[in-house]
Order: C-alpha cells, then structure tokens, then sequence
C-alpha cells in the first residue's frame, strides 16, 4: 500500500523530498571517499601529497583547520585523451631539448593546461563535500592550497612552485582557485623548477586541499633543531614570508627560562616540541595564531637536503666565468654542476687563448634574488657587466637539465624572473651561468689531420655545423711546414665566406696546434665575427682516424650493405639534435620521444639493418648506431658529431646527392662510392 506524505509531492512511490535527500546524502558518502578529509583518517601521500597527509595525522591530536583534499588522481582524470597526447608531445620535447627552447615549450604547455577543468561530477562532488565538512560554507573563508606529491620529501623541496588561493568564498570561488591551482602546475616556473630537479614526467603529480582560512594576528614558521625552536614570525597571514617576499622576526627558544617577545610565541615553540617527540625528529611548522588560539597550518620533516639561501638586501653578484671564482662557500644550486663542468673543461682553454691572443665569449656566474632582479642598482650593475662581452645574445644554463637557453641580452632578467617565479620581493638566492651566444657571421670547426688542417665551415652558424643541421663546406691545407698559399697546398672553395677565413688560416693552425700538444688530437669549434674568428669550444676525440683529402665524399670509411631507407624527418632531427641533450661524448635516451620512436621504429621493422638515407648528419641519428647499416647523407661534414661517433663505431657512411635510390632497393656503400640496382654510381663530391 502506497504511503503518502503531508506537503511532499510524489514521483511514482519516492517522495521527491525524500529522493533528493537519498541523493545528497549517496553523494556525500562518495564525496567523503573521494575527497578525503582531514579528520577522516591516514591519508595517502601517494594520492594527496605529503603536505595534506602530515596535516592529517596531526588532525585529531593537534589544532588542525578543518578541510579536505582533491587528490591527484582527481586531476588526472579530469584531463582528456587530446589534453593527455599534447602535454606528452611538449613534455618530450622539453626532456629531449634540454630546455633549449623552454620558452617557447612552456608557453605551449601553459596554454593547453588553461583548458583544462573540473568535470560536472567533480565540481558536484566538491560541493557536497564544502557543505559536508563546514556548517555555512557560504560564510566562511577559505584556503585552497597545492599539494604536490613529490613537495615535501626526503629527497626533495620544490617548496613554492605550486599556487595557494587565499580569500576564498564560496562553492564557485573554491572551484576556480582548484582550477588555479592545477595550472600552476603546469605554470612556466614550475615546470621549470621540477626540470631543473631533473623531473620532466607529463603527468600530474598535483592534489589540492581546501580549509578554512585563520583570520590571523600573527603567522610564521618554527623548525626545531633538538631542544631548541627557531620561530620567525610576521602580523597577519605569513604566505609571503613563507614566499621569501616578506622579512620576518625571528626568535630562538631553548629549554631553559625566558621570556620570548610575544608570549603567545611560547606557545608555538611548545607545539613544535610537541610535534617533535610525536615525529620522532626535527621538524619545520608553519602555524598561524588568531582570536581562538594557536593552529597548525603545515608540518614537515627536516631533511639534509641543501635548504634555500636567502638575503634580505638586493642581491645581484656577478663573477667571470674562468677566470674568477666565488667564495668557496656560496651555496649554486641546480647550477652547481654545470658551472664546475663549464670551468674545469673551458676555463684552462681560455687561458691558453688568452696567452695567444686569440679572441674568446666572455661568461658570467650569478647569484641573485628577486630583490635584486628588481631594484635599478643592481639591475645597472649587471646590464654593464653583460655589455663587456659584446655580443647581443647570450645563453642561459640553469641546471644539467635547463641549458643553452639563448635569449637577447636586453631579455636576461625577464627571462630569469620568468623561470625562476620570483618577486619584487624574493629574498630566496638562485644562480645561473651566462656567456656569450657569439653567432657570427660563419661557423667553424678545425682539426689537424697529419701534416695538414681541414677546416670546415657554413654560413648557417656553429651549432647547425656541430649538430649536422647544416650542410659544410671544406677548406684544406696539405702540408703546414709550408707556405700555406703555396700552389697545390691550399684547397678552398671560390665563395666569400672562404676568402674571408683564408687570411687566419695561420692563427687557426696554431692555435690548433697548441692544443694537439697538450690534449692530444682535438677538434676546435669557432665563430667568425667582427672579422676574426672567437674561439668557443673544443673537444678532445679517441679513435677517429680522419685523413685530409680534397673533395672527398667518405664520412666514415668502410663498406657495408642493406635496404634503402629514407628518414625524412628534418624538422623532428633538426629541434633534437640542437637540444644540448646530444653532445659529443653525452647523449642521453631519446628514444621515447614520438617523432624518433617512429625512426627507431621504421629501422627495426627493416628485415636487415638498413643503410638509412638522410638529407644531413644530424647528431641525433647517434642512436641508431649499431641498429643501421650504414648512412647516405645528401651533404654533410666529417668534423660534426655524428661523423665522429660513425668512425669510432666503424658505421661506414659516404654522401650522394645523385638520383636512382629507391627505399627496399638493396645498396652498397663503399669508400664514397653508392651501388644500387646494376648500377653503380662513382661520387662526385
């Protein structure tokens, strides 16, 4: 028998009242599973990030905010298949250039993360859970707060990168700052930040936790170090002291007797103590104090890994790279290894230069803040120091994995705010390697080869020679314990760039010369400029037989055989091969990128190694050694880097511009010379 209810109106045998009331509270049960609060147990740091976790196993023991967390795996989901392929292509490409085209990658990947929403059924989720966990939230204020699954670690910081939304109100506030927060993630500087630590997964590593907001009086952190509490503190809310943007007070409290300046500060360093014993170690609290009492807003453990240098002045110290160092103790971050690589390798090098008067790019170390990066003074002083090198552009190293970032001078400092988030008011200290970007109207490279010197060059520049992006020319000295111009001993092109490096042949074969002595047999990379070629960089080789002879279409010697492949994937090789993740003696696993998958892909489905056809030695193709046969360069080099690495690994390769050569036709490369079909082609350089 149906039952009817006074003042419902019914939809079949469920009162309408009564069905909306089953749904609301069916959602809150699937709220509460999804979006874990901070009183409702352990919390995984897997799904909800260390910072959310640590809160919520102080919860019920400590003066916690209440609030709950979107998990990680909240915002995975929410991004589609099209969002998920796109950030997979930029991140791989971010990974395989080593942040040589950052900029230009991470203003890519900033736009696809700002389409990136909340789905209906989470935006509804997050509104029964506001209504769930707050009496009123229509009333309150609100924190919303990232929580980033590798912050807060004992291997690692990455403190600040992500946002915190504070002032919040609201259901439709709270949704937004979620979504403001998940791009932040997304956001160039932290991007930048996890590529500096070496972490370029697509993936997001993100949850966000909301909690109502303390009104406070005094705000700040305390860390303890055994019996003692480290305590700085700041009126009101503490974001920006925490940020590095705002000076605190700082106070330190033992055991023994003592009155600190604000006894409500007693109170903190006691819960701190407390916080000690219960985690079994030191600690780092952030805490926040208002007309209720004391509140725990953070806690973590103190690690041994580098803690941040800050300085409350403007700070901008700049020293020349080789040839001065800075104090033993200055902490370099990220940047450490770069610059002690950068010395060691090139700062006895350019002494040598120096001694022989053969021009060099100047370079600088710098230590700066966001204080410095923002006041006229310090900005003046580092603008003059950059002028001394002359060129217009320069290249930025932030880290092993951010190098070669090349940007115009007069871009230095927005480029650094831009990757490194700091403020007008940062304290926090950061530093960088600067040198010159010297491109030169044309790109060199010299080598002695027995008695003579083969210099190779392009009007394309340096990079695109060393790279294999551009195609070479030759010049050729036979006999250098001769008169260099004299008949029969010099081979050169008949075009203006040749005829403008001719008169410095004597220079470049010194100084090549001294450096064969000293390191052994040795490529010099070189940029004419000014009228005088600057010596860049150099390398020191092993088992690369090279033999000058004029004219010649050998790149690696030998002889092989296999099907015809054609690679013509230029834009794909030439973006990789110039990312510094390829270099002649480091190069690192590309092989998950999606244009070169495709590649290795084509290669292995051949039914033998293949002799792969392709328009330029690009230095990227070094990872098909050992699956190919041999290489067919249209033009080429023998002094770039995937030459080199084809003769130390006896991969035969020649170059033929010719026609007659069909992909699956069975080739033979021999000495410079192609056979294909019946016929057999001699190559005329």
């Amino acid at each position: 028998m149906a039952r009817h209810h006074c003042g419902e109106t019914s939809r079949g045998n469920i009162p309408v009242a009564r069905s909306a009331d089953i749904r609301a509270r069916l959602a809150g049960h699937d709220a509460r599973r999804r979006l874990p609060g901070l009183t409702d147990g352990a919390a995984d740091p897997a799904r909800t990030g260390a910072k959310f976790a640590a809160l919520a196993a102080h919860a019920h023991e400590f003066p916690v905010p209440p609030g709950f967390c979107v998990p990680a795996d909240e915002f995975a989901d929410a991004i589609t298949v099209e969002q998920a392929g796109a950030l997979r292509d930029a991140f791989g490409d971010l990974r395989a250039t080593v942040g040589a085209f950052v900029t230009e990658t991470t203003q890519r990947i900033a736009r696809i993360a700002a389409e990136i929403r909340l789905p209906e059924p989470l935006r509804a989720l997050v509104a029964v859970r506001l209504a769930d966990e707050f009496t009123d939230p229509a009333s309150r204020v609100f924190a919303v707060r990232s929580s980033g699954l590798d912050e807060d670690t004992q291997t690692s910081s990455l403190a600040g990168i992500h946002a915190t939304v504070l002032g919040v109100r609201g259901v439709d506030g709270v949704l937004a700052a979620i979504e403001h927060c998940w791009r932040s993630y997304y956001a160039a500087p932290a991007v930048a930040a996890r590529l500096r630590a070496g972490d370029v997964r697509w993936q997001p590593r993100l949850a966000v936790f909301v909690q109502e907001q303390i009104p406070a009086h005094l705000a700040g952190v305390a860390f303890t170090d055994r019996d003692e509490v480290v305590v700085e503190y700041v009126t009101g809310l503490a974001d920006q002291m925490v940020a590095g943007a705002e000076v605190p007070s700082r106070v330190t409290l033992g055991t023994a007797a003592g009155s600190p300046p604000d006894p409500r500060l007693a109170e903190v360093a006691a819960l701190a103590r407390r916080l000690r014993r219960r985690c079994t170690g030191d600690i780092d609290v952030e805490w926040a104090i208002d007309g209720s009492g004391l509140h725990l807003i953070q806690v973590r453990p103190r690690t041994d890994r580098p803690a941040a240098t800050h300085d409350d002045a403007p700070a901008l110290d700049v020293y020349r790279l080789y040839v001065e160092d800075p104090p033993p103790n200055v902490p370099l971050g990220e940047v450490a290894r770069v610059y002690a690589s950068q010395v060691a390798k090139r700062g006895p090098v350019y002494r040598l230069a120096a001694e022989c008067d053969v021009p060099t790019g100047r370079g600088w170390l710098l230590r700066f803040n966001g204080l410095g990066l923002h006041a006229p003074a310090t900005v003046a002083a580092l603008r003059a120091a950059l002028a001394e090198g002359g060129a217009d552009r320069c290249v930025l190293d932030l880290a092993d994995t951010m190098r070669q970032i090349v940007v115009a001078k007069s871009e230095v400092i927005p480029r650094l705010i831009e990757l490194t988030g700091v403020t007008g008011r940062g304290t926090r200290m950061y530093s960088a390697v600067v040198r010159d970007f010297v491109s030169g109207e044309i790109g060199l490279i010299t080598r002695l080869a027995g008695d003579g010197l083969l210099v190779e060059y392009t009007d394309e520049g340096l990079m695109a020679l060393n790279r294999g992006t551009a195609g070479a020319a030759t010049i050729v000295v036979g006999d250098l314990r001769q008169p260099i111009e004299q008949p029969g001993n010099l081979v050169a092109p008949a075009d203006p760039a040749a005829s403008r490096l001719v008169p410095h042949l004597t220079r470049l074969a010194s100084f090549t010369r001294r450096m064969v002595d000293r390191y052994g047999d040795t490529t010099l990379e070189w940029v004419y400029a000014d009228g005088q070629p600057y010596l860049v960089d150099f390398s020191v080789l092993g088992g690369d037989p090279v033999t000058v002879v004029p004219d010649s279409a050998v790149v690696s010697a030998g002889t092989a055989r296999g099907p015809l492949l054609t690679v013509d994937d230029d834009e794909v090789l030439r973006r990789l091969s110039i990312g510094p993740a390829i270099s002649l003696r480091h190069s690192v696993d590309l092989s998950d990128h999606d244009g070169l998958e495709k590649i290795v892909a084509a290669v292995a489905a051949s039914p033998r190694p293949p002799i792969v056809r392709v328009r330029r030695p690009y230095a990227v193709l070094s990872v098909l050694i050992g699956s190919v046969a041999g290489f067919v360069f249209e033009r080429g080099s023998i002094l770039g880097h995937l030459p080199i690495l084809l003769r130390e690994a006896g991969v035969p390769a020649v170059t033929y511009a010719g026609p007659g050569l069909v992909d699956g036709d069975e080739v033979v490369i021999s000495d410079g010379t192609v056979a294909f079909g019946v016929t057999r082609a001699v190559v005329d350089a």
